[in-house]
């Protein structure tokens, strides 16, 4: 598939419970890219690590939505990392949000790419 490759990151010292947005960026760049109303962000990869033992979720919109990337409970130090071999389609126009209950460290990033105009 081709498209603009992104990566995203949500790095926050402290507890996620409101949830963090994940900021996008061309890939390879520290230059940001906002999503477009109709455009669609696909994920290939997602790598998160919680310093202390926390749930955490990754949504495409919200909690609400109901839309989980990713959801679990992670032992202090612990993470997953994610190969996605079907890209995973979040809604159109819809980015991601990190909520990590943990009180110190969540590292929160994704590789994907944004298609649609």
């Amino acid at each position: 598939m081709n498209g603009h490759p992104v990566h995203g990151e949500s790095i926050t010292n402290g507890a996620a419970n409101g949830g963090i947005a994940v900021t996008l960026y061309l890939s390879g760049s520290t230059t940001t890219r906002t999503l477009g109303a109709k455009e669609v962000l696909y994920i290939t990869d997602i790598q998160i690590v919680c310093e202390d033992t926390c749930d955490m979720w990754l949504v495409a919109d919200s909690k609400a939505a109901g839309r989980y990337v990713a959801h679990g409970a992670l032992d202090a130090k612990g993470g997953i990392v994610h190969h996605f071999s079907t890209p995973y389609t979040c809604p159109k126009g819809k980015g991601l949000v990190f909520y990590g209950a943990a009180a110190n460290l969540n590292t929160c990033i994704i590789e994907g790419f944004i298609m649609g105009a």
